[in-house]
């Protein structure tokens, strides 16, 4: 890997797939379970980017940047750019009564997408395949 802040990004990224699989399997709620796979995926293009501190870059503007540079030049797989997306519209909504909670089957929608989209950036920078390492 190229850099610490890559090494410790990616490490997060892990630990919350990780955390993500525990509150899912422990049943106590779909939107925590997905804000984790979301912050997983944000934290894969942190290290991605090498970007220590966000700054004054939005998410969206990390969702941009990534689809710009490698999902329009086929370097990633468009279908998880649209599960990151997909990820952001729960995530970025406003804590209402009316706000549409996620389901049993956005969840197994989301989660394997989040585990590929992490591993496969992982790996393009010259990381360990996640899948060789099953989650614990």
């Amino acid at each position: 890997m190229k850099s610490t802040v890559m090494h410790r990004r990616f490490s997060e990224a892990i630990e919350s797939l990780k955390e993500a699989k525990i509150i899912n399997d422990s049943g106590v709620s779909n939107l925590a379970t997905l804000t984790k796979l979301y912050h997983a995926m944000i934290y894969a293009l942190m290290g991605l980017f090498e970007i220590e501190d966000i700054g004054s870059l939005t998410h969206h503007d990390l969702i941009e940047r990534f689809e710009r540079e490698y999902v329009q030049r086929g370097f990633i797989k468009k279908e998880y750019l649209d599960a990151l997306r997909f990820a952001y519209t729960f995530t970025h909504e406003c804590d209402c009564a009316h706000m549409r909670q996620p389901q049993d089957k956005d969840i197994e929608y989301l989660m394997p997408l989040a585990e590929g989209f992490v591993n496969n950036i992982i790996v393009s920078q010259g990381g360990d395949n996640l899948n060789s390492k099953p989650f614990q």
